[in-house]
């Protein structure tokens, strides 16, 4: 069970307004809103899995193919930032992640 996107839309925006000295450098980063990635914030796409511990599920492009990027973020000078921390995921692999669902929940009842 994950916090929903819109908690973590509305987090993120909360940890935005909270510092009024960073105003113009959030005005830059809407001006380079067209970047892929890199502001590790939650942009189009993207949803929290675990707020507390800033872990996040992203949909993005990488050399114009497809990933399922899950990952950590950290606390950069602009905000939620992409850690090294994470793996990212073709289409296919995400696929047979999700076809091996009700298996890994069965084994996860037998320990739990």
């Amino acid at each position: 069970s994950g916090i929903n996107a819109e908690y973590g839309k509305q987090w993120y925006q909360r940890r935005v307004r909270a510092s009024a000295a960073d105003k113009e450098s959030r005005k830059e980063e809407k001006k380079g809103s067209e970047r892929k990635s890199g502001s590790g914030g939650l942009e189009e796409g993207a949803y929290w899995l675990d707020e507390k511990r800033m872990r996040r599920i992203q949909v993005r492009q990488f050399k114009g193919k497809p990933l399922i990027d899950i990952r950590e973020l950290y606390m950069g000078p602009k905000g939620p930032a992409p850690g090294k921390k994470g793996i990212s995921l073709s289409v296919t692999e995400w696929r047979e992640l999700c076809d091996l669902m009700e298996n890994i929940d069965e084994e996860i009842q037998k320990i739990t």
